[in-house]
């Protein structure tokens, strides 16, 4: 590898040994009930499922679930197992026996305020690892450890509840809450008549139309008794402008009791379908053995040299959120992969996906997956054009987007730099890059297409939303942005280069023609996007008919991928320019700006009804995945110096600090643009983790 390029890339952190997991994320009750509230917790299982909810176990979003299946992997996820509903009774004898309620709900008060029961008076302690555990206490002297572990690769959850209470009799009563829905949608009592509870031995099955809940105990007895609890109130929801009231169907309860100074222990085991988890997946190891490399986690011993303990701690607490958003795509045993852009509600996009498979899967050494990863949607390309999206309900794939092709093409060819494998990248990879060149260049859907007067990439009209700024909403497209877009070229210019080297040897004339159209590109780039005024970049340049465009002066992070990919179309005094003018106008400790703070349009709260965030979400909200690139460009302008490292390193390590907030162990989608910088979106966002990882990797070190 060439000196230059031993400067600008670190090597992918390896596998983990046990010592390098990171600690637990721990909130104790002193943290105050609104931080236990507020603050969400998530796990998964590989297939697109997960469980997700509250440190204080109060549900405040329809998608807080103790289990959340993905019925076609990683998509059509139902709420199957909602929660569950405790109480402890411990009696020392006499007539002074107490009881405990462990759980909380909000009812429809109409202000999300916890009303019954008060479990959350009770909560001790909440940890977050590969599980979840809340620590509760009971009356007399007693504690209550209640654990959630999610079963890899399959649709699954265990429960585990262990009782201590000394001297005394114990009766532990746990009332399940089944839902049985489409995660997207809310229950109403209405549907009582579609629920069928079946008693065994152990636990219940549930049936509501082709769906199964199967709930087991690992002692006691089950007591048939259903009917619904009403009224679920949702806080997030009503704050988002959304339906958020709901009923829940119970179809009895477990209940177990034990005799004095025995400990009570009692498992609750739900999974969807009729095969029951062996033990080997309820221990929650992993199960895609059909990819080598699976399951690569971040070594402390492993990260470039000179690495301080607080940088190898956070690059661990990096990889292990990473290990979140990849998925299986497929049957069981499938060896097709995905990355989730978002939990609860994004699936696996397209444009998230390639954007984050070189910090989820290539800085963390998973290559094969990484593979499988970019040859799944390779497989589902349509005129040169990767997938937007699987959709959530259906799995149909969606084509709307004009850079998610041209980051496969960079996603690619960096899967070939990081891993080596040119036999790969040759079968399954290059075929369809060398496509998406080929019908950008002669023109494919949705108006994408090289402009022949100068080589570069337009996209779109005044009604579409083909770039990542993409919000919509009742016909209002808020950041109109056809035409040129600064990224894209920056995207097609970089991807020209880089794939003219991955092809040179196999096809060393169509490199050659390569070279030289980038070579044209990157001088209508310099002429076309540069404002010599604010010496920045233009974020777009809009048609304005007879072959003429007219450039918006509006200032944007887009500009900053001018710089931070690896060949740039910009000259280094211009590249100096961008990254100046996105530090002053756009950079906060959480991420980018999507719009100067003194443009009139500037929004500076992602707040209120769809419409209100609709319009704030790309005009001043801020997105963390996008000091990635920032903080990749400051060293890049910096050339690799120890100092732009070091302030690239701090940019990243300030927001990694977020994981311990409100997203316990990720990383969110968006951020409001002004202090307190308040979270917004989706709780973990692929992108945000991805990037921290991958850049914060590269400045890591000496």
């Amino acid at each position: 590898m060439p000196a230059t390029l031993r400067t600008r890339y670190s090597p992918p952190i390896a596998p983990s040994a046990p010592h390098a997991e990171p600690p637990p994320y721990a909130l104790d009750a002193g943290a105050g009930l609104d931080r236990l509230r507020d603050t969400e917790w998530l796990l998964t299982n590989a297939t697109g499922g997960f469980a997700m909810g509250t440190a204080l176990g109060l549900p405040t979003r329809r998608y807080h679930a103790l289990l959340v299946a993905a019925l076609e992997p990683p998509v059509r996820r139902h709420v199957a197992l909602h929660s569950l509903v405790e109480r402890v009774t411990i009696d020392p004898g006499g007539a002074r026996a107490e009881s405990a309620d462990l759980a909380c709900f909000a009812f429809k008060a109409g202000d999300g305020t916890i009303t019954h029961p008060r479990g959350d008076q009770r909560l001790l302690r909440f940890e977050k690892d590969a599980h979840c555990r809340w620590f509760y206490r009971l009356p007399f002297g007693g504690e209550l450890t209640k654990t959630l572990r999610l079963h890899r690769d399959r649709a699954a959850a265990s429960i585990d509840y262990t009782v201590r209470a000394p001297r005394a009799l114990v009766r532990l009563e746990v009332r399940p809450l089944a839902a049985l829905r489409d995660a997207h949608s809310l229950l109403g009592a209405w549907a009582g008549h579609e629920f069928h509870p079946e008693p065994e031995r152990a636990g219940v099955r549930i049936h509501r139309g082709h769906l199964r809940l199967c709930l087991d105990a690992s002692a006691g007895a089950f007591d048939l008794d259903p009917h619904w609890w009403h009224g679920f109130e949702y806080a997030h929801e009503r704050d988002r402008g959304y339906d958020h009231a709901e009923d829940l169907y119970s179809p009895g309860a477990f209940i177990l009791q034990t005799r004095p100074d025995q400990p009570c222990t009692l498992t609750i085991s739900a999974w969807l379908g009729d095969d029951r988890p062996d033990d080997a997946t309820a221990t929650g190891a992993r199960t895609i053995a059909s990819v080598p490399d699976a399951g690569a986690r971040a070594s402390a011993s492993d990260v470039p040299r000179g690495t301080s303990p607080g940088v190898r701690a956070t690059l661990a607490r990096l990889a292990a959120a990473a290990d979140d958003f990849v998925v299986r795509r497929g049957p069981v045993g499938s060896a097709g992969r995905s990355i989730i852009a978002g939990y609860p509600w994004f699936s696996d996009w397209g444009r998230d996906t390639m954007i984050s498979v070189p910090g989820l899967l290539l800085t963390t050494g998973r290559y094969a997956e990484a593979r499988s990863v970019l040859a799944t949607f390779a497989a589902h390309r349509r005129h040169g054009l990767i997938p937007n999206l699987f959709n959530d309900r259906t799995g149909e794939a969606e084509y709307n987007t004009v850079d998610a092709s041209l980051w496969f093409v960079r996603a690619a060819c960096e899967y070939l730099r990081a891993s080596g494998d040119r036999a790969g990248f040759e079968a399954d990879l290059a075929p369809a890059c060398l496509e998406v060149v080929d019908a950008y260049a002669k023109g494919t859907d949705h108006g994408i297409g090289m402009d022949p007067l100068d080589g570069l990439i337009a996209a779109g009209d005044e009604t579409s939303q083909l770039t990542w700024m993409d919000a919509k909403r009742d016909g209002i497209v808020f950041t109109p942005r056809h035409g040129k877009a600064v990224e894209v070229n920056a995207l097609w210019h970089h991807d020209l280069v880089t794939l003219a080297s991955a092809i040179a040897r196999a096809d060393p004339k169509r490199a050659e023609s390569m070279r030289a159209l980038a070579a044209r590109a990157r001088v209508s780039f310099q002429a076309m996007f540069w404002n010599e005024a604010a010496q920045c970049c233009y974020d777009v340049l809009l048609p304005v008919g007879g072959g003429k465009w007219r450039p918006d002066a509006r200032v944007r992070p887009n500009q900053v991928f001018a710089v931070s990919l690896g060949e740039s179309p910009l000259r280094p005094d211009q590249q100096r320019g961008v990254v100046r003018r996105v530090r002053e106008s756009l950079l906060t400790p959480v991420g980018l700006r999507t719009l100067d703070p003194l443009d009139p349009g500037y929004k500076a709260r992602y707040r209120g009804t769809m419409l209100e965030r609709d319009a704030a979400y790309h005009n001043g909200t801020v997105w963390p995945w996008l000091l990635g690139p920032y903080a990749e460009a400051v060293m890049r302008v910096g050339g690799f110096s120890a100092e732009s490292r070091a302030e690239a390193r701090a940019a990243l390590m300030s927001l990694a600090e977020e994981m311990e907030g409100l997203s316990l162990g990720q990383l969110p989608e968006v951020y409001d643009a002004e202090p307190p910088h308040a979270p917004g979106g989706c709780p973990a966002q692929a992108w945000s983790v991805a990037e921290a990882l991958r850049v914060l990797t590269m400045a890591a070190g000496e």
